[in-house]
């Protein structure tokens, strides 16, 4: 069986999720870089629309989120807020807090100082662990533990709202462990109906988990931009070979859990396909998709164009207008200067189709 694993996190990093807009790229190289991160308090996952922060890799956490951390207090009086710990009272500053999204953040250290707990932040999952108690700090300890046993960038997942094949909606990962003795990692799963169930990583029929942010990703990276379908790389396509078409969006199939794109064409349909998740979904979609122009890449006549839309070849066709129309061939043979398509030989001279035939 195949082991599950998590769609590849390359995205966020091409479109910089969490960076504030700037007006150029000096203010750019000097604002905050901002990045949403999972918060666990004694080993229990907070959901929450509020998340914790990295602000240029120091953690902060929601002030709306202080009352589910044992010990602490949050007073406001005249616009000035004030935490208190067991430790302390501080007031927000500009020291010590940050705003974002326009709610108040306190640096998690300056937690540390005020009150009697611990914890750190475990990059490899995007995830900050606080603990009040020594049950707490084992049960964080046993999660940061089994995380550092997960392949690849499984991590990021742990805390987040993620998609899975074959399980339709969105599951949180509230926990992960890891046992000794079967080398096994697993995820304890919260669906939307609040059914919690356990998924294990290394036995799984299932292909592919994919978390919020990577639909995020995606959305951020293509909806809007006109494309054009290449049909050999489509199956079953429902378009004409190149036509123009337009990507509106990404989503979990509510049939069976599976990554989608919605394609809209110029006549208004709306057409959903199946992105394959056994690769990058960005290296997938400009497989299938031409992200710029190709008769502007490629010059060629009306009539060579014309049937490169029919997904025909003629005689005076380029190797790479043949290409356009009916994709990768299945084998060369440069000596000779044919190329194979199935049953069709398709001779070259000089770059130009000048025969073919059908064995």
């Amino acid at each position: 069986m195949r082991k599950i694993v998590l769609l590849l996190t390359t995205l966020l990093l091409m479109i910089g999720l969490g960076y504030p807009g700037g007006t150029g790229h000096a203010a750019a190289a000097t604002a905050p870089k901002y990045t949403e991160i999972s918060t666990f308090v004694d080993g229990t996952l907070i959901i929450s629309a509020s998340k914790s922060i990295l602000v240029n890799g120091s953690a902060y956490v929601p002030v709306k989120l202080l009352g589910q951390i044992p010990g602490f207090t949050v007073a406001t009086a005249a616009s000035v807020v004030t935490i208190s710990g067991s430790k302390g009272s501080t007031k927000l500053s500009k020291d010590n807090s940050t705003l974002y999204k326009n709610s108040n953040y306190v640096a998690f250290k300056t937690l540390l100082k005020l009150g009697a707990i611990d914890g750190k932040y475990a990059s490899s999952a995007a995830s900050l662990f606080i603990w009040s108690t020594e049950e707490g700090k084992t049960k964080s300890n046993s999660m940061l533990y089994a995380i550092s046993k997960l392949p690849g960038t499984m991590g990021q997942a742990v805390g987040k709202k993620v998609y899975l094949y074959a399980h339709p909606g969105s599951q949180w990962v509230t926990d992960v462990q890891y046992a000794e003795d079967t080398n096994t990692s697993t995820f304890t799963m919260l669906n939307e109906a609040g059914t919690t169930w356990t998924l294990d990583l290394d036995d799984s029929e299932t292909d592919t988990l994919y978390t919020e942010g990577n639909l995020i990703a995606l959305q951020e990276l293509f909806n809007g931009d006109s494309v054009w379908a290449v049909n050999a790389e489509i199956p079953n396509s429902p378009f004409k070979n190149m036509e123009k078409v337009t990507i509106k969006d990404f989503r979990s199939s509510p049939g069976d859990g599976g990554l989608e794109v919605l394609i809209r064409r110029a006549n208004g349909q709306e057409i959903y396909i199946s992105v394959d998740t056994t690769v990058d979904p960005a290296d997938y979609l400009t497989t299938i998709f031409y992200i710029k122009n190709p008769r502007t890449a490629f010059p060629c006549s009306d009539t060579v164009w014309a049937a490169i839309r029919d997904e025909r070849v003629i005689t005076g066709m380029t190797f790479e207008q043949v290409f356009l129309s009916w994709g990768e061939p299945d084998s060369y043979n440069d000596e000779l200067g044919y190329v194979v398509y199935g049953h069709q030989y398709l001779y070259f001279i000089n770059n130009k189709l000048s025969y073919y035939y059908e064995l």
